[in-house]
């Protein structure tokens, strides 16, 4: 498989959903703490680190890696900054709920033409983001699953018709690479 990497006059985002976490319900009558404080499961995180590790087969480099502060968002980045060997940034700008306009703003300012920058954070924002960016009649959510990721090739500006899906992959498939 090629290696993806943004051209000079684009931008390509990563979205990536968080790996499998403890039940909430059950994390929050037996802990007794608030859900962002869930962390991924023993599961989750080794099937995280070897999605980490097959995305680092598809991309060529990640010049931005930013979570959600949640802390199976920050787990799950941490997997990935260490199969990339860069650092990993949880901005409280990225406290969910993600509304597109803002987030597309936000991202505009920090990711220039040629790079590329991974976000890792929760449904739903990350289905209706990407319905959102890629201009989906109705905005109409595009399913992530736990784990997966999708790649959009931005030209222009970040907003609807700007986007475009290069690939999205569940878990197994970055898994496998």
């Amino acid at each position: 498989m090629k290696k993806t990497a943004p051209e000079v006059d684009e931008r390509l985002l990563v979205l990536f959903r968080h790996a499998q976490a403890g039940d909430p319900e059950r994390f929050a009558r037996e802990q007794g703490r608030p859900d962002h404080e869930r962390p991924l499961t023993s599961e989750g995180r080794a099937r995280n680190r070897a999605a980490a590790d097959g995305m680092r087969r598809i991309l060529r480099q990640i010049d931005h890696l930013w979570s959600s502060p949640y802390l199976r968002a920050r787990q799950t980045a941490d997997g990935i900054a260490q199969a990339f060997g860069i650092s990993m940034s949880a901005p409280e700008d990225l406290e969910p709920p993600w509304k597109p306009a803002v987030l597309a703003q936000w991202l505009g300012t920090r990711v220039q033409p040629g790079e590329t920058a991974v976000l890792v954070g929760h449904e739903p924002d990350l289905s209706l983001l990407v319905g959102f960016w890629l201009g989906a009649r109705g905005a109409r959510p595009v399913p992530m699953e736990k784990g997966s990721a999708c790649a959009l090739r931005v030209t222009g500006e970040i907003a609807p018709g700007q986007v475009e899906l290069i690939w999205k992959l569940p878990q197994h498939a970055l898994r496998r690479l």
